[in-house]
Order: C-alpha cells, then sequence, then structure tokens
C-alpha cells in the first residue's frame, strides 16, 4: 500500500498573490506551526537570482533561507522551489543541514535540458532532487514516457503531475501516474499538484489514496487553498482526510489556527478561489491569467463576454499568456 505524504506549498504557491512578500514573522510562524502540525514536506519559496533577503519568499541564495528555520525541524522536510529561468546552478551551495534538504526544478516543456542541467548540479551538491514538470496534460502520453524515461536516468527523489491549468480528471491523472509507476525508481515518490479552476483538486486529492502502489505518493496542498487564480488544495481539508481516511497524524487545531491567524487577513485584501472566470479558463483549456490579467483592468467582465473572448483565443496561445497579449487581444474583439 502506498504511504501519503503531505506537502505544504502555501508560502511558494501562495506567494503568487502577495508577490512573495510575506513579513519575517509570518515565514518562520508558518515554517513553525506546519512542523508542529505534523505537516511532512514544507515547501517555503522559490530561490530566485533577483531575490530578497528580508521579508519575502523569493530567496536570492540558499543559505539566506536559514534564519526563517526553527532550530530543530529534523522532523519535516524543507523544500524550496526553483525555476530553471530563474536560478543558475552556479548559486547553489554545498548541502550543510542547516538550510533546506530539497529543491523542486520547475519547468516547462521547452526548457528539458536546462532542468537536467539544473537538476544534476542539485544532486551533486548533495540536496534531494524532485522535477516538477509544468504543465504534465501539455505532453501526450508518449511525450510523457519518453520524459520519464530520460528523468528515471539522474534518479530523482521525487516527479510531480501538475494540473497547471486545473482541468486534469481523475482519469487524466491516473494515465500520467501509470506511465510515472512503470518508468521510476522503485524509491522514487511521486507528488500530485493541483489547481482548482474546476473545483476538482479535492476529488482528485482523494482518488490518490485509492491507488494501488507501493510508491510514496506526496500530495501538494496550501492554507486555505492560497494560491494565484482558483487557488490550490486546501491544506485544511486534505490532512483532515487523511486522518479520517487513514489515521491520526496532522493537527488539524493548529491548521486552522494558522489559517485564521496568517492567510485570512490576506485574503480580505485580496481574494482567491474558484470563480466562474476560471471555471471557464478550465472549460476551454487555457492558461488561468487569462481570467487573472483581465480581470484585474476590468473587474466588471461579464462571463458571458469573457467566454466568448477565450472562445475566440487562438489555439497555438491558449497555455501562453503575457498580460499585454491579453489586454490587445481583448480589446480587438471588443472592436467586433
Amino acid at each position: 500500500m502506498s504511504k501519503i505524504k503531505l506537502l505544504d506549498c502555501t508560502l511558494r504557491d501562495g506567494g503568487y498573490i502577495t508577490d512573495w512578500k510575506f513579513d519575517n514573522s509570518t515565514i518562520r510562524g508558518i515554517i513553525s506551526s506546519l512542523r508542529d502540525s505534523n505537516i511532512d514536506y514544507i515547501e517555503v519559496g522559490y530561490l530566485n537570482n533577483k531575490g530578497n533577503k528580508e521579508n519575502s519568499t523569493q530567496f536570492i541564495n540558499i543559505d539566506s533561507i536559514i534564519n526563517y528555520l526553527p532550530s530543530d525541524h529534523s522532523n519535516v522536510m524543507i523544500l524550496a522551489m526553483a525555476d530553471v529561468s530563474q536560478f543558475s546552478s552556479d548559486n547553489i551551495t554545498m548541502y550543510s543541514g542547516k538550510s533546506i534538504d530539497a529543491i523542486r526544478v520547475v519547468f516547462y516543456k521547452h526548457q528539458i535540458e536546462k532542468a537536467f542541467t539544473l537538476g544534476t548540479a542539485i544532486k551533486s551538491a548533495g540536496y534531494k532532487l524532485f522535477m516538477q514538470p509544468m504543465v504534465t496534460i501539455d505532453y501526450s502520453l508518449d511525450e510523457y514516457d519518453t520524459l520519464v524515461k530520460k528523468l528515471s536516468k539522474i534518479e530523482p527523489y521525487g516527479v510531480s503531475i501538475v494540473d497547471s491549468f486545473g482541468y486534469m480528471v481523475k482519469a487524466d491523472f491516473r494515465a500520467y501516474f501509470s506511465i510515472l509507476d512503470k518508468n521510476l525508481p522503485f524509491n522514487t515518490q511521486i507528488g500530485f499538484h493541483s489547481h482548482n479552476n474546476m473545483n476538482l483538486a479535492f476529488v482528485t486529492a482523494q482518488d490518490v489514496f485509492e491507488y494501488e502502489t507501493d510508491r510514496t505518493l506526496v500530495i501538494d496542498s496550501s492554507l486555505y487553498g492560497m494560491g494565484r487564480g482558483a487557488g490550490n488544495l486546501q491544506t485544511e481539508l486534505i490532512a483532515n482526510y487523511y486522518n479520517s481516511f487513514l489515521e491520526y497524524k496532522y493537527d488539524l487545531s493548529r491548521i486552522i489556527a494558522l489559517v485564521g491567524k496568517y492567510i485570512l487577513p490576506i485574503y480580505a485584501k485580496r481574494q482567491w478561489g474558484y470563480s466562474p472566470h476560471l471555471f471557464i479558463t478550465g472549460l476551454y483549456h487555457c492558461h488561468p491569467n487569462y481570467a487573472c490579467y483581465l480581470l484585474e483592468e476590468y473587474p466588471e467582465t461579464d462571463v458571458e463576454e469573457f467566454e466568448y473572448f477565450i472562445q475566440n483565443i487562438p489555439d497555438e496561445m491558449k497555455t501562453k499568456c503575457k498580460k499585454p497579449y491579453v489586454l490587445e487581444l481583448w480589446n480587438e474583439i471588443e472592436k467586433v
């Protein structure tokens, strides 16, 4: 039977809401309380060559994370994410045991070679390596099979299925999982990262508990689902499900207290979560930023108008999303 572990990515994925600006006490408080709640893995933010040294979860280097961590974090794995376009292997320092334990390398389909270069450097420096191919469903099953066989050669600690646009259903997750399960080294963990554009995150996460495998499976979540657009699977929901389905492990009272103390004040200023506009992006298999960018400029955009807009996005542009293009296309369609 699989072992299920939970990874909280509030300080990383939630950074899309705050531009990764969290005050130092909030960063320390969330990490410390998640540890005390028995969350297995905590992703504390991004490694970024242009990051900050204070009040941010975009870290300029690995050593800058040390001061945010509790003195004893031996019972939890601490991770940071590295985007291949934002963090250079030249900035990797050797593993010391004082800072993070692992690094997740995130990359798009056209960045595979860069991801391998960075991943190899991370392993050589002594860190556990997680590989995070974005927009999993953008790969055909044959393409994914080829990718996974290549990933296997560097023996990553974990590889995740990533529902970047929030429209993968249970059958999709299972199809990609079967490829990972068949081809990855036995000790490699398989992760699941979902978004809530179509309110499917909790449904697909529950299904992971039913998988027949002896591997360790890792489910990503964030406090109150904090994340860009429709947000993520909620840590409090999946932790409670684990406690009910398997055994009591996670301290729900601590997790709820975290939501109240740190997350709800942010939500009061800038909301995230399921909405009809984000549902439409999922329905038409588009990048969620088509909704986010447009609503920033035109918050009163009618749902029917927005659907018409999404229907007129060229197929080759549905997964590519820059704000100037979104606004230019919107204005062109509005003139018609």
